[in-house]
């Protein structure tokens, strides 16, 4: 272990082909944007994780490789109810109300102080207690630990418990800093390896849903440099999806575990563990099949989609080098489009789209489009059940999911759901589509 501030030490971990990797904590800083609940930062947080040639190299001199390199929560984040859309965490913020209410360093079972001086042992144990407040919803988080040794650097989260209804708990994250822009990852139902690009399409910002996958790793295509974490999350009551976010603003690429109800109290959730590890792969991109989907460009015109019901209206429009523009007419009715495919029966697929929602009553910020694939012609979601039902309120940009066909035929979705969240766009509302794609994934 190396100290380095009052707020800053690395621990440096030698591995078997010589080189050494540094793991970054920091405390004391966090957000400051209007999602931020605010408050202090008062626990240490793992911050990255940089390759240097041995592990008598400062860990602050110029690395062989940065894998992550951040200022974001690596452990938690929460959306509490009091404050509309505002995050808490450890580096969201703990609220006025929040504290630290334990933590403890201990190198081989030994507690020490992280900014005195120097030590060496075969494990590092981090463990912190916090609870996390605004107004009069609190999370508990007790006993979270964070391992480092000689394998890699592991989490335990301990128990996080809350009386509140959290809508969104992400509870366990990592960060990929630079273009790691494909993925691979195992669904908790078999241990087959599939392949995904992480994009973000024509934006600078994109999400990929990655369903119940309990081992996802992300690759840097320029060189190789690969972060993978693992994961029982999938096992887990409470467990909603897995997801990546790339943001190339930030020049990253973010992990999420999702958990959270959004109709009742949160409870409590414990038994969650997972690991990082960091690897060097090989460099180049794979090469991903053939898009399923025909017309999905829409450069003149929108053939090859079906308004299978009432509720809304498809129509070609010129934005941005031609898009499908869907219209919902009124609350009472979701606006369709569907497209017949042949699929291959439980194969994964990516589904993925650039959706843009353009209210017409300033102020309504949630998208109401979202993808789906599905099994009826008519456009149900409900009956027969669709392969993959479409996710409440996708966010504007560039979004994919991993669907799994039930079906030799099945029938791509875009939707834009009745009503919205804030209530503020009464009637019309319009979302357009643009590079929809569907394809196998393969091993």
């Amino acid at each position: 272990m190396v100290a380095d501030t009052a707020n800053s030490f690395y621990v440096m971990s030698q591995n078997v082909s010589g080189t050494a990797f540094a793991y970054h904590f920091i405390r004391h800083i966090g957000g400051n944007s209007a999602t931020d609940l605010a408050g202090s930062w008062p626990n240490w947080r793992y911050a990255g994780c940089a390759e240097f040639p041995s592990s008598p190299v400062p860990p602050t001199a110029t690395p062989l490789r940065t894998f992550s390199n951040d200022i974001g929560a690596q452990d938690y984040a929460f959306v509490l109810p009091t404050s509309a859309g505002k995050f808490a965490g450890s580096y969201h913020g703990v609220g006025a109300d929040g504290s630290l209410t334990a933590e403890s360093l201990t190198i081989d079972g030994r507690a020490f102080d992280p900014t005195s001086r120097g030590a060496i042992g075969s494990q590092i144990v981090l463990t912190h207690s916090v609870s996390i407040t605004d107004g009069t919803s609190t999370v508990t988080v007790t006993g979270f630990k964070v391992t480092i040794n000689a394998s890699g650097i592991f989490f335990d989260p301990g128990t996080i418990s809350s009386t509140a209804v959290l809508p969104t708990a992400f509870i366990g994250m990592g960060i990929a800093t630079g273009t790691f822009d494909e993925g691979s990852f195992t669904l908790a139902s078999g241990g087959i390896v599939y392949k995904a690009p992480i994009s973000v399409g024509a934006t600078t910002y994109g999400r990929t849903y990655l369903q119940k996958a309990n081992m996802v790793s992300l690759r840097r295509t320029s060189d190789g440099a690969t972060v993978r974490f693992t994961t029982n999350a999938p096992t887990i009551a409470g467990y909603r999806r897995t997801s990546v976010v790339r943001d190339t603003t930030l020049d990253r690429s973010k992990f999420y575990f999702d958990f959270g109800n959004a109709d009742r109290a949160f409870g409590s959730v414990t038994g969650i563990a997972w690991s990082q590890i960091y690897e060097l792969g090989a460099a180049g991109a794979a090469k991903f099949a053939a898009n399923l989907i025909r017309n999905g460009t829409f450069g003149s015109n929108v053939t090859g989609w079906t308004v299978p019901r009432t509720g809304g209206s498809i129509a070609w429009n010129a934005a941005n080098g031609g898009v499908l523009r869907q219209t919902r007419g009124a609350t009472s009715g979701d606006a369709r489009a569907i497209q017949a495919v042949t699929t291959t029966v439980g194969v994964p697929h990516l589904l993925a789209a650039e959706n843009s929602f353009m209210p017409t009553v300033a102020g309504t910020s949630s998208n109401p489009g979202s993808l789906g694939l599905t099994n009826a012609a008519s456009g149900s979601t409900a009956t027969p059940a669709p392969a993959y039902s479409p996710v409440a309120f996708d966010r504007n940009g560039y979004n994919a999911h991993v669907v799994i066909p039930t079906a030799t035929t099945q029938y791509a979705m875009l939707l834009m759901r009745a009503g919205t969240e804030s209530g503020n766009d009464a009637t019309i509302g319009t979302c357009d589509w643009d590079n929809v794609g569907l394809f196998p994934l393969t091993p």
